[in-house]
């Protein structure tokens, strides 16, 4: 592994690193792992594949959450017409300058809380992918947010949200998965349980497109059988709490922990 970038970023400082032996790069902002992918973009990791794969007919669609751009890049190559937000500037810099992100994709600069209730366009799809130090996902999704993410997509129009999790006790995709469920949305849980800080996908579906939404549900549970488990929200418990998650790496591949870690030594020496 080689270091071919290094910057200073909002949460500590970002490395970009490259293998030798695949090419593929990797975006590290202090103790948060932003992308993987292919020099060109291409992503490597499997929730945002599947992300990817949800909306594959959707022709308009909003990204919150930037970090290495790879979602919005594979989705505009497609031939989607595609708007980031971050709140992050140097973000849209390094996905455009070392994952290949398109220099024609709209990107705005803003809290993605404050730019859903300016936003007067809506979409056919939406996709979430943001987090970092001290985030506290039940607090920002709120259920005000919650219909501002739902008010903002086209009838008939669908979301997909990442989000980390730190174990099975952690009831924050439950309580989000009910909140966006509240007016048109259906929701739908993609988790991985057992796993310590694992990425869990939340999906909203039209209520009113019932055997669409059983198709687009299947052919997503049909990405990865091996890992994802496919649930209805649960209902709310007597212990449930907000949980801040503050994870070092935001992986559950092992190896990729090991590398990451390995990394990290390296830059050190």
């Amino acid at each position: 592994m080689i270091v071919i970038g290094r910057f200073k970023g909002m949460l500590g400082e970002i490395a970009i690193w490259e293998s030798e032996k695949t090419g593929d790069r990797f975006y590290r902002e202090g103790e948060i792992f932003q992308s993987q992918s292919s020099a060109t973009g291409e992503s490597r990791l499997p929730y945002v594949k599947m992300m990817e794969g949800f909306l594959d007919d959707t022709k308009s669609v909003l990204v919150l959450g930037c970090g290495g751009g790879n979602l919005a890049t594979m989705l505009a190559r497609s031939g989607k017409d595609v708007i980031v937000v971050d709140y992050n500037p140097i973000s849209f810099d390094l996905a455009r300058e070392f994952f290949g992100m398109p220099k024609e994709i709209p990107c705005i600069i803003e809290d993605f809380q404050q730019y859903l209730t300016v936003e007067t366009r809506c979409f056919d799809g939406i996709a979430i992918d943001v987090g970092g130090p001290g985030f506290c996902y039940e607090e920002q999704f709120d259920p005000a947010t919650c219909r501002s993410i739902a008010n903002r997509l086209n009838s008939g129009g669908r979301m997909i949200m990442n989000m980390l999790v730190g174990s099975d006790y952690d009831a924050a995709p439950d309580k989000i998965g009910s909140d966006l469920s509240a007016d048109r949305l259906s929701a739908w849980i993609f988790d991985q349980p057992g796993l310590s800080n694992r990425n869990v996908l939340i999906a909203g579906l039209p209520k009113m497109r019932r055997t669409a939404n059983k198709r687009q549900v299947s052919a997503l549970r049909r990405m990865d059988r091996e890992h994802w488990a496919l649930r209805r929200p649960r209902g709310p418990s007597h212990i449930d709490r907000p949980i801040t998650v503050n994870i070092h790496c935001a992986t559950n591949r092992p190896h990729l922990r090991e590398n990451l870690n390995a990394r990290t030594r390296f830059s050190k020496s």
